[in-house]
């Protein structure tokens, strides 16, 4: 099990709900849809994977736009919540599974299209050469991953963090592992964006909430919040920055 199945494992016991809305209020840039974008690429004849769904959300949301999707996610807690969702809507097309990315419980040349909203895909080479495992001949890979200029006002105060310290453009990385496997990128953009949190509760939740610094702990770590509010924080609040990558590739 990689890091970040290992935090999620670890916060599900607390968060029901892998997804989260922060109360930051949007002061320059442009925040992603990745919602809309996969909509562009959808088809109601394709069965769909989202890998790393978490508590399904976007599955659910995206049900009506494919001719089946199926969701798979390591952490329980959270598939059975996207269960317990897919009834009370009523929704028949999406099915949620307890598993890894890893190794998947499918067979190869399985999908029309694999999804990964901040998941795995891109993380490393294990999981993108599984994805490539079921994905048809044609088969799309669409994804929204973290860059390597998100909150760095935060990771450079604590000297550690998610993708800390940065080892060049994630893009650049992308890149050569479609590459390296053969595939065709259609599509990218970098977002990056800034948003006003205002005030250290917002701040602390969010840190709380999301692996931006994996192994937070508002105790042990008080010496750095310490400093976050005595160096970046106004009257105003704190703006920190959002750095979101999407891109999509054809096998």
């Amino acid at each position: 099990m990689l890091e970040g199945e290992k935090y999620y494992q670890k916060k599900s016991s607390k968060y029901n709900r892998y997804k989260f809305s922060s109360k930051a209020k949007l002061v320059k840039g442009e925040i992603p849809n990745f919602f809309d974008l996969i909509k562009k690429y959808s088809n109601k004849d394709f069965v769909a994977l989202d890998l790393g769904c978490g508590s399904g959300e976007l599955a659910l949301e995206l049900s009506y736009y494919f001719k089946e999707i199926i969701g798979i996610d390591p952490v329980k807690r959270y598939i059975g919540v996207a269960k317990q969702d897919k009834k009370f809507k009523q929704i028949k097309n999406v099915k949620f599974i307890v598993a890894s990315g890893e190794k998947m419980p499918f067979d190869d040349n399985q999908f029309d299209l694999i999804i990964s909203s901040r998941g795995p895909l891109s993380s490393g080479f294990v999981f993108f050469r599984e994805a490539k495992r079921v994905l048809k001949s044609g088969g799309l890979l669409i994804e929204e991953t973290i860059g390597e200029s998100d909150k760095i006002e935060l990771k450079n105060i604590f000297g550690r963090g998610q993708n800390y310290p940065p080892q060049g453009a994630k893009l650049d990385k992308v890149k050569e592992i479609l590459n390296k496997e053969n595939f065709k990128m259609l599509y990218n953009k970098n977002y990056i964006y800034y948003q006003n949190y205002n005030s250290m509760k917002t701040v602390i939740n969010t840190l709380s909430r999301a692996p931006i610094i994996p192994d937070f702990n508002v105790d042990k770590d008080s010496d750095k919040l310490e400093i976050v509010k005595d160096k970046l924080f106004t009257k105003e609040g704190i703006i920190l920055s959002s750095h979101r990558l999407h891109w999509v590739a054809e096998k």
